[in-house]
């Protein structure tokens, strides 16, 4: 809410999501835009993301290195176990993992 009048407009969200898209430094509080994220790849609206859903999201903000060992994080074991294909879409997530690996970035 840059202009402090409690209320997040357009134009505020906008450059709040686009000021997280260009951060490196890790500065920007991101907890709004991994919300905003997740509902943006959400494409099928069921409340999950799939590997492809993902895969574009946090290349365009990680790069490939980052976006690889993230999709394992968020796909794969616990243990950092190989990611497991499952179905068309390569496995689902929920919100509340997505935002569990995403928060450690």
């Amino acid at each position: 809410d840059e202009n402090l009048d409690g209320v997040i407009d357009w134009e505020e969200f906008c450059t709040n999501f686009e000021r997280n898209i260009q951060d490196r430094s890790g500065l920007e509080p991101a907890n709004f835009y991994h919300l905003v994220q997740f509902m943006i790849y959400d494409k099928d609206n069921n409340g999950m993301v799939s590997i492809d859903e993902t895969m574009y999201l946090l290349y365009a903000r990680l790069g490939r290195d980052g976006m690889e060992s993230t999709i394992s994080k968020l796909f794969g074991g616990e243990d950092g176990a190989p990611v497991k294909e499952v179905g068309n879409q390569g496995g689902e997530v929920d919100f509340q993992r997505y935002w569990e690996v995403l928060s450690k970035e």
